[in-house]
Parts: C-alpha cells; structure tokens; sequence
C-alpha cells in the first residue's frame, strides 16, 4: 500500500486506514493520528462555527447600539470609533474563548463531524476547557496557522497544529474501535521484528 505518510515508527499500522500506529510517550498506549485532510476540514469547521457565533452577536449588539438600548455603552460607542472597535473585538475573544472551552473539555464540532478527538500526545487525555479556551485564544492571533494546516495536510500529518504536545486521534480507526494493528510492510525489518516481539505478534 503506497501512502503519503513515513514508515511506522512502532512497526505497525492501522488495520482500516492504514495509517501508521503511533504510541503515547508516557503510557505507550497505541493511537492513531486523524489524517491530513479530515483534521483541517474538521478545524474549518470550528472556524466557520466561531465566525458565524460571533458574527450574529456582533450584529445584535450593533442593532441594539443603533437603537440606543445599551444606555451609556450605546453612548460611549456613538462617540468614540475606539470604544465600538473594542466591544466588537471583545465579543470575538469571548466567542473564541468559550468556543475553546468546549472543545477542551466535550470536544468540538469539528471534532464530532471528522470522527478526532484532540488530546495530549504525552497520555491522551483531553485538555480541559481552561487550556482549551486559552489555545483557541492564541490561534486567533496566529495568521499562519492557516498556512501550517495546508503544510500538515500535503506533508501527511495529523498533528493538531503545529503544538507536538497535542494531536487529533481517529476514533474512526480500526484501532479506536478495538481491532489490533498490522504489521508495517515499509517498515524497518529491525523495528518491526522488535514491536512484533514486544506485542507477541507474528514476524514476517
């Protein structure tokens, strides 16, 4: 099978997608990295939800202002360009943040439509929503973050971002719905004699 992705480090692929079997560095439990395309496409998905979310809000406040309906805020707003820019910035960052949040701690939309879930590449538990809510902060002023998705994407990679510390597990893989990995044919035939040895799998 001919893939976009290097050779396994741990001798073994996913039994479905044929992507390579990775291991949590601290507890050596086995996961399967989202591919390239399903993990951008499901982040997309999370920036058109944040944008749409803050975009109705923004537009609600923005009616309400006209209106003259938030009292001295309105006023505060009409009269100088500084305070309305801020509110309007402060309702995205809410947004973002709480949009964070979720995905930190139950997981996003985007998650749920690609079938990943993002956790910690060091164990593979989730985040929680404080980090959660304070990495989606940083990605809104992270212009390349766009640009580095395209790379991961073309380059095979199913990290989440550009942070090693997190990555995008597939709970759709053969592996997430319990079926055990297969040797790699492109791997090392050292790498994978020793992992076969380890898992008391059979050698080729």
């Amino acid at each position: 099978m001919s893939r976009s992705t290097p050779p396994s480090t741990t001798g073994l692929i996913d039994a479905v997608n044929g992507l390579p079997v990775r291991r949590h560095t601290d507890t050596g439990a086995y996961y399967v990295r989202k591919a390239g395309w399903p993990h951008f496409w499901g982040r997309t998905l999370d920036a058109l939800v944040v944008m749409v979310v803050a975009g109705v809000l923004m537009g609600a406040v923005n009616a309400a202002n006209q209106d003259l309906v938030l009292g001295q805020l309105s006023t505060a707003m009409f009269a100088s360009t500084g305070v309305y820019v801020a509110v309007m910035a402060a309702i995205w960052f809410v947004v973002v943040f709480a949009y964070g949040m979720v995905w930190g701690s139950v997981g996003s939309l985007g998650d749920a439509a690609s079938g990943m879930r993002s956790v910690r590449t060091s164990n593979g538990e989730g985040f929680g929503a404080w980090l959660g809510g304070w990495r989606a902060f940083c990605w809104s002023f992270a212009p390349l973050y766009l640009v580095v998705s395209v790379a991961a994407v073309f380059s095979g990679s199913g990290g989440d971002s550009f942070e090693t510390e997190f990555t995008a597990i597939d709970l759709r893989s053969g592996l997430a719905q319990g079926q055990a990995p297969v040797p790699d044919a492109t791997a090392p035939a050292a790498e994978q004699f020793a992992e076969a040895a380890r898992q008391k799998l059979p050698t080729r």
